[in-house]
């Protein structure tokens, strides 16, 4: 099963069909190094990239020369799906960890459109829900204090985490530097470095520089007003399956 369809499964049944097509879109994988690019802003948006281990950044190259990262991806994130509406890369794609990455070409969106609307369907649900978390982002990078958007960030990533490994509670692996963070929070890493002391200081979090430990969920959603939009999707209106190989039902 591939992860995309294992992760489905855990909230809905799938076909036979749609989990075929799912595994497919994961049978190119490579191996990215951290730090490189494996798509480049501008460039033909020819493929799409399914995350199957480590993380990735987007960012887009500002006139000034700076740079505005603009989502963290993890291990089982379609990678470069909005680009897939342009000619070109609307953003950068970066390898945040050594990465193992599915290569798929954008013909296989015709193919899922035509032969499997309700799998588009799904995927255009997703697509909704991420669109309302980054809504959620800019308003509190725009709205919020600094340490409340770093409670968002580090919210944002335990939650999403969880989705990928049940198993994750409170604690995980940071591979982003306090500059990125930054970047990702809207603020100077000097104010970040700052402003992740404090909240450690106040009893919410954990650091030792390699893992983050959220010692009060409560706190860092009072603080944040974070939404866990995932827990919210409605897959209730789908067409139900009659595929006998179905997945059991099970969340995203």
């Amino acid at each position: 099963m591939s992860l995309i369809a294992e992760r489905l499964s855990r909230r809905l049944p799938l076909t036979s069909r749609e989990a075929d097509f799912l595994l497919r879109l994961e049978s190119a994988t490579c191996i990215v190094r951290r730090h490189q690019l494996i798509g480049r802003e501008g460039e033909p948006a020819s493929f799409g990239y399914v995350l199957q281990s480590g993380w990735v950044a987007t960012y887009t190259d500002l006139p000034d020369g700076s740079r505005q990262m603009r989502r963290v991806h993890l291990p089982g994130d379609i990678v470069a799906m909005p680009s897939l509406a342009l000619h070109q890369y609307a953003e950068n794609i970066f390898a945040l960890t050594d990465v193992a990455v599915a290569r798929f070409p954008k013909r296989a969106m015709k193919e899922m459109f035509e032969e499997l609307p309700r799998l588009a369907t799904i995927m255009f649900i997703i697509s909704q829900m991420e669109r309302i978390t980054l809504g959620d982002r800019l308003s509190c990078i725009g709205g919020m204090q600094s340490e409340a958007r770093l409670a968002f960030l580090i919210l944002d990533l335990l939650y999403r985490l969880r989705l990928v490994d049940p198993s994750v509670m409170s604690s995980f692996a940071m591979h982003l530097t306090r500059e990125e963070m930054a970047n990702f929070a809207g603020m100077t890493p000097v104010h970040a470095s700052r402003k992740w002391s404090q909240l450690q200081r106040s009893g919410l979090i954990a650091s030792d520089g390699e893992r983050v430990t959220v010692l009060d969920e409560e706190g860092l959603l009072a603080l944040s007003g974070y939404i866990n939009r995932a827990a919210d999707i409605d897959f209730s209106w789908l067409p139900a399956v009659s595929d006998s190989r179905a997945g059991e039902q099970g969340a995203v």
